[in-house]
């Protein structure tokens, strides 16, 4: 069957079955009641997202019409919002590398395909292009994805009363900045990082001040990415990178701004400082840093050295312990990144949304795409947060999708019975929660702690939660800790949690 909704005894067993046994005969796409369940070939299948089958899929008069594809989801969603004047969205999760960034590209490909055009000129192209511009600063290559993405994004689709695309809005979340500082080991800082050295010419690196790609501790800690850059593959997609700011619409000064502040953020990071209890820098880069990103030298040195405080109307200063000096100095170069990727995001906004204030009669089509389940050999507080955001969102399946499929069923008279699913809200509290403190507000409360350390941290978490069904402790001492999500059992190692959630960015910067 098609719709594995339609099965007598519909569990984890007889589903995976039947994905097993469509797959194997190159059938990506089934359907369970409202879910598109894909199963992600690595591999090209011909014709699969051609012309022709956007077209096969286009105007369809309903979802047993045609086997299950994601174009027939986005040509659906377009009519249900066509027809009933309300706005849609579709949800899209999965573990990281099942393809869920390229299924966000293809539900909006369909959508242009489906629409009845754009009310500006050339703003279907924006909205393909403007893909490849996002994922050179918001993805990276981690342990199990050449291109995951490290962001959070919501896009939405805005059309009006006749169908045609007045522009799309696009939100991001969480994100994952303390990958510029620091990555695990086989993975890369994001691609922007790279395609910067290779698409800039030697006298346009030189008026950024910088050296050769060994030399800075951006981007120095990966042998395979640093051979790369020279290579043909980032040098087309550095190519892509320069058209699709030209499509979008950025100009020639915004993109030289863009290089200088890569630039500065590349140089804080190569600051290097001395003494232990009263930390002072040594690097000679300062002044180059100050040159990109125009700021003060005197300025930014006590920013990075010394804490001022303020009590009673009094200025007092403190010099910083050395491991203080580099957690501000990476403090400073995430927040910076931060900033550059949210202006990157308004200025996409700006060029591609509606010109118009939003009609009584307009409306959205919206797609969700966050990062995926992940479950490396080493785990840290990066994977923390993208599977509590992964719990969530199972969550809202939990209590919109199958609730709203027995109530289908019960319409029927079909008991349901024999459908069952995983409650997640107990992990959720154990992460969330305030009072009793959750693990996350545990991590808070160390971080502000003198003497808290990653292993008294791990205390605490086998302390409050040592009994509970989702946590399980180590045998030993072991600074790690394992919770049972809905998707499988991870094991996190504690080392690094603090300094990571820390972020002890200089008022002054």
């Amino acid at each position: 069957t098609e719709n594995l909704a339609e099965l007598e005894n519909l569990n984890e067993q007889s589903l995976l079955e039947e994905l097993r046994v469509r797959f194997a005969n190159d059938t990506i796409y089934t359907y369970v009641g409202e879910i598109l369940v894909t199963v992600n070939p690595f591999k090209w299948i011909d014709g699969i997202y051609s012309a022709g089958k956007q077209q096969e899929y286009t105007h369809i008069p309903s979802k047993k019409a045609k086997p299950p594809h994601l174009f027939a989801i986005a040509d659906l969603a377009f009519r249900d919002m066509a027809d009933t004047k309300k706005n849609q969205v579709c949800v899209i999760s999965g573990e990281s590398g099942a393809g869920k960034t390229e299924g966000a590209k293809l539900f909006v490909r369909q959508l242009i395909q489906v629409s009845n055009g754009a009310e500006t000129e050339g703003l279907e192209r924006k909205l393909v292009q403007v893909n490849p511009l996002l994922e050179a600063f918001g993805n990276a290559k981690t342990g199990m994805n050449d291109n995951s993405s490290r962001f959070g994004k919501f896009t939405e689709v805005r059309f009006n009363a006749t169908g045609s695309i007045k522009g799309a809005v696009m939100r991001h979340y969480l994100l994952e900045k303390s990958r510029v500082a620091s990555q695990a080991p086989g993975e890369q800082n994001f691609h922007i990082f790279y395609l910067l050295f290779a698409g800039l010419k030697p006298d346009a690196l030189t008026k950024l001040e910088l050296a050769a790609p060994r030399e800075h501790r951006a981007i120095y800690s990966n042998d395979s990415a640093l051979k790369a850059i020279a290579g043909a593959a980032m040098q087309a997609q550095s190519r892509e990178l320069a058209e699709s700011f030209d499509i979008v619409g950025f100009t020639p000064e915004q993109r030289d701004d863009l290089n200088r502040v890569l630039a500065g953020i590349i140089h804080i990071l190569d600051v290097e400082f001395d003494g232990e209890d009263s930390a002072h820098i040594v690097s000679q880069n300062i002044s180059s840093m100050c040159n990109q990103l125009g700021i003060d030298e005197t300025a930014i040195e006590l920013a990075l050295t010394k804490s001022v405080n303020v009590i009673r109307g009094e200025e007092t200063e403190r010099p910083y312990k050395l491991h203080e000096a580099e957690d501000c100095r990476d403090a400073t170069a995430k927040a910076l990144y931060e900033k550059l990727f949210s202006w990157i995001m308004d200025q996409c906004n700006k060029l591609l949304g509606p010109r118009e204030q939003a009609a009584k009669t307009d409306t959205s089509c919206g797609i969700l795409d966050i990062f995926g389940f992940e479950c490396f050999e080493q785990n840290s507080f990066e994977q923390l947060c993208i599977n509590l955001a992964n719990e969530q969102l199972q969550s809202f399946f939990n209590n919109h999708i199958f609730a709203m499929e027995l109530a289908e069923y019960a319409k029927e008279g079909i008991t349901g019975k024999n459908i069952t699913f995983q409650d997640n809200q107990a992990l959720l509290d154990l992460l969330l929660q305030s009072k009793p403190p959750g693990l996350l507000s545990i991590v808070d409360e160390e971080v502000s702690v003198p003497k808290a350390t990653d292993d008294s941290m791990i205390e605490k978490f086998h302390g409050s939660f040592g009994k509970h069904k989702d946590y399980e402790r180590p045998r030993g001492n072991d600074c790690k800790f394992t919770l049972k999500h809905y998707a499988g059992a991870v094991l996190y190692q504690g080392q690094g949690f603090l300094e990571k959630n820390r972020d002890n960015l200089a008022v002054d910067v």
